[in-house]
């Protein structure tokens, strides 16, 4: 079997009980009526942890619907904002879905709270502090979901986000043994923090959430059409961003200086990231006479991890870049199918149980 078989056939192979109902009153009227069982299913299986319990019925209680996305998406999962909508991936195991659908139902808390998802309204220090913010935020709520299973005996969730995102799963456990093995407001920063030493999956984030929009905005300006991003509208600090994304029904977890997440490695962004940006602007003045965004002057630069090939800034952008829901899901697949090809080269018999280890948002 091909890789590419190995995500178009269901990884999971489990049959459902169709009388199970579930324990939080979901919305699936566009979730497959066949597909139903195994929805219910991991919502019954994430409603066992606590902190599962209260991101479902969150994103169920402000009308979220729940489904599957249809046979092709590689991305694990994802949450629309405007579209009201949770959905994962079907060809994903169980364990694996069990703790994206903590992480899509984390980010539909998020926009009830005040989040928003479009691209080019706060400048981009700004942009780059709040989805920072939210992407860590949602994963240290999937990895403490999938603890609480864990502790349950209900291990499996938890071995799978542990081998898939290991640097989150480091600062996760180092806090938890650290104090007494005890999931706390102090460990969930710890693991919020976590977030950030994710190199490649930073540059990730930023080619999907600055470069590619900005890409496509200088093409269509070139075509005539008038902005659409103006980075000038709204600005964010990082209080702003914790007390959005760092809220609980027992307070706030993050129980440091928000303040640290305006520096270093929490702010900077790859050396060809910044080039992109720059040239972006530049070609903006250009052709409309918008000033540059002066923020990317507070921004710092790291030195680049990875390799990405891409247009340049002004050319006609990749299929996939045109709408904003499939750039975000375009560049996880890219970085998805990388993934695939490095555990391939080192371990060829962990081809097919990596199936199951894709990366969600």
């Amino acid at each position: 079997m091909s890789l590419q078989q190995v995500f178009d056939s269901n990884v999971s192979g489990k049959k459902y009980d169709n009388s199970v109902q579930p324990v939080v009153n979901i919305d699936m009227t566009e979730c497959k009526k066949e597909d139903q069982p195994r929805m219910i299913a991991l919502v019954n299986r994430l409603a066992k942890s606590p902190s599962g319990l209260e991101t479902l019925q969150i994103a169920a209680e402000n009308g979220f619907k729940f489904s599957f996305f249809e046979p092709g998406v590689r991305c694990c999962g994802a949450c629309d904002e405007a579209g009201h909508w949770v959905r994962l991936n079907p060809n994903e195991s169980d364990d694996k879905l069990v703790g994206t659908l903590a992480h899509e139902c984390r980010h539909a808390g998020q926009f009830v709270r005040g989040a928003h998802e479009a691209f080019g309204v706060m400048d981009v220090r700004s942009e780059l502090i709040s989805f920072r913010a939210m992407e860590a935020d949602a994963q240290t709520y999937a990895v403490t979901s999938c603890k609480e299973l864990a502790l349950q005996g209900e291990t499996g969730p938890y071995e799978t986000f542990k081998k898939r995102y290991p640097e989150i799963e480091k600062a996760f456990d180092t806090a938890y043994k650290a104090a007494g093995n005890k999931i706390t407001h102090d460990v969930m920063t710890e693991t919020f923090e976590g977030w950030y030493d994710q190199l490649r999956t930073k540059t990730v984030y930023e080619e999907a959430y600055q470069i590619e929009p900005m890409t496509k905005e200088i093409y269509d300006l070139k075509q005539g059409k008038e902005p659409t991003l103006f980075y000038d509208k709204q600005k964010m600090g990082a209080e702003e961003a914790v007390a959005m994304a760092g809220w609980t029904k027992d307070g706030n977890y993050y129980t440091k200086d928000p303040k640290r997440l305006e520096s270093g490695k929490f702010l900077d962004v790859a050396e060809q990231t910044m080039g992109d940006m720059r040239d972006f602007f530049r070609l903006r003045q250009e052709l409309t006479g918008m000033a540059p965004d002066p923020s990317l002057d507070t921004i710092p630069v790291r030195p680049d991890t990875m390799k990405r090939d891409r247009p340049k800034m002004g050319e006609k952008p990749m299929a996939g870049m045109f709408e904003t829901k499939q750039r975000i899901l375009a560049a996880k697949m890219r970085y998805a199918a990388k993934a695939d090809q490095r555990a391939g080269q080192k371990i060829p018999q962990a081809v097919l149980k990596s199936a199951a280890t894709k990366r969600a948002r």
